[in-house]
């Protein structure tokens, strides 16, 4: 963390947790709350190639899931300038929303292996929440998403696709549990899925506040 005379602290939040977890609703949310000049980053952004592997159960198959997939040191290198010149990053600018007027910032990332990938990366974080979850939970999400369900449809009504089950479950879902205990090594907090559910985020943003009190 640091400051300047001219712009402020800058202090950056790391969620992690398996595709379909919740993570880019909270994320979303969470930058509301605190009323944060930057956008959410998603290491989504900072996906580049898929790459071909030999999946024991789908066969030959690119994969978006690998590390690999992922330019690691482009988001390093984005978190850095934010943290040194906050007000150069117009591209993740919010409109209306002050660099100056505020003595600290808040910068949400989120990303399913953020705390996976280096430790200066994972080091980055002043704190690092982990969201929990279930494998039909996750699936649900992230099919409803893929066909676009409203929602108001329930799931009880939704029938997921023998094809994306065995995409997910196989494919998504394993790569996510290859990496799963180091980031919870890593994470500060971990919420489980029922205490965020119905986005209710009543538990998640007191400890957020909690952690920021010298901050804000």
């Amino acid at each position: 963390m640091t400051t300047s005379s001219i712009y402020p602290q800058v202090i950056f939040i790391g969620i992690a947790g398996p595709s379909g977890c919740g993570k880019t609703s909270y994320a979303t949310h969470l930058v509301n709350h605190l009323h944060s000049p930057f956008n959410i980053i998603q290491l989504d952004h900072f996906f580049y190639r898929k790459i071909s592997i030999n999946h024991p159960i789908l066969g030959r198959i690119e994969s978006e899931e690998e590390p690999e997939t992922l330019h690691v040191e482009s988001l390093l290198k984005l978190l850095r300038q934010i943290k040194h010149e906050p007000e150069k990053m117009t591209a993740y600018h919010r409109k209306n929303i002050s660099i100056k007027d505020n003595k600290y910032i808040f910068v949400i990332v989120e990303g399913f292996i953020l705390f996976a990938l280096s430790d200066e990366l994972t080091n980055m974080f002043d704190i690092r929440i982990f969201f929990e979850s279930t494998l039909s939970l996750c699936r649900m999400r992230r099919y409803r998403r893929r066909q676009k369900i409203d929602a108001q449809i329930p799931d009880e009504q939704v029938t997921v696709s023998n094809e994306f089950q065995q995409w997910f479950d196989h494919l998504v879902w394993s790569a996510y549990l290859k990496q799963r205990d180091l980031q919870l090594s890593k994470a500060e907090k971990i919420f489980h899925s029922d205490e965020y559910q119905n986005q209710e985020y009543i538990q998640i943003d007191n400890y957020i506040d909690q952690r920021l009190k010298d901050y804000k």
